[in-house]
């Protein structure tokens, strides 16, 4: 910001809006002086304002009771208004930020399916399976996706048994397994038979899963038998069954 726009009204208010974010986000900061910085943010309305309000699901401050209840402030203020006002400043949030979980929960209230479709859609566009350095965010989206009654939840999930992270691929197959849609079956057969997968938990979990869901595999009945490992899981031609 230059000099001359520093006391020009747009300038002002560009000021204003930065020094509330820096409280908002500053962990150290006293919590009356964010609380005080949150309901500017909110009066001001702004897109601009209220992503910088959900940047408060960003930091974690030292008092656990008060950052638990500065974030219920924060998600019960903006539950509270308009969805058309909310919405697409909780978009950019989401895209441009790690700590979602908190703000998909807003998504989950205010918006209609199309509405947050169109959200996820970009978050999934924006973190496909691979490989990311932290998969935290990418685990966050994917929570809120798996607990969606959806058809298109089982195809996305199968897409990340592939994931180049072990915890998201686990995540997906276990989210694959509680749904129970026979649709998962060729991925987690994929994944059992890949002879890169190291993860001894990720095979248990993908048999266990086989013969709780008492799923018909007979017509893998090779790939079945080859990868039972030596668990004492056991194949009987048609279902697999646990130790």
């Amino acid at each position: 910001m230059g000099f001359k726009d520093l006391f020009s009204s747009a300038g002002r208010s560009k000021s204003r809006l930065e020094k509330y974010i820096r409280k908002v986000e500053n962990k150290y900061t006293q919590s009356a002086e964010r609380y005080h910085a949150m309901q500017q943010l909110l009066e001001m309305g702004t897109v601009p304002a209220l992503v910088g309000l959900l940047r408060r699901f960003n930091i974690s401050s030292s008092k656990s009771i008060e950052d638990e209840e500065e974030k219920g402030w924060v998600y019960r203020r903006l539950t509270g208004l308009e969805p058309s006002l909310v919405l697409p400043a909780t978009k950019a949030f989401c895209l441009a930020h790690d700590n979602i979980a908190w703000a998909l929960r807003i998504i989950e209230d205010l918006a209609d399916e199309d509405q947050e479709w169109d959200i996820l859609n970009a978050l999934l566009a924006q973190h496909p399976p691979g490989y990311e350095r932290d998969p935290s965010k990418k685990l966050q989206m994917l929570t809120h996706v798996a607990e969606i009654d959806d058809p298109r939840v089982p195809e996305i999930l199968c897409g990340y048994v592939e994931d180049a992270d072990e915890n998201i691929r686990f995540f997906s197959i276990e989210a694959l397994l509680d749904i129970g849609d026979e649709r998962a079956i060729p991925a987690l057969l994929k994944r059992l038979a890949n002879p890169e997968e190291d993860s001894l938990r990720l095979r248990t979990a993908i048999l266990n899963g086989f013969a709780r869901q008492k799923w018909d595999l007979s017509a893998h009945a090779d790939v079945v038998k080859k990868h039972l490992g030596n668990d004492g899981h056991t194949f009987d031609g048609t279902h697999v069954h646990e130790p």
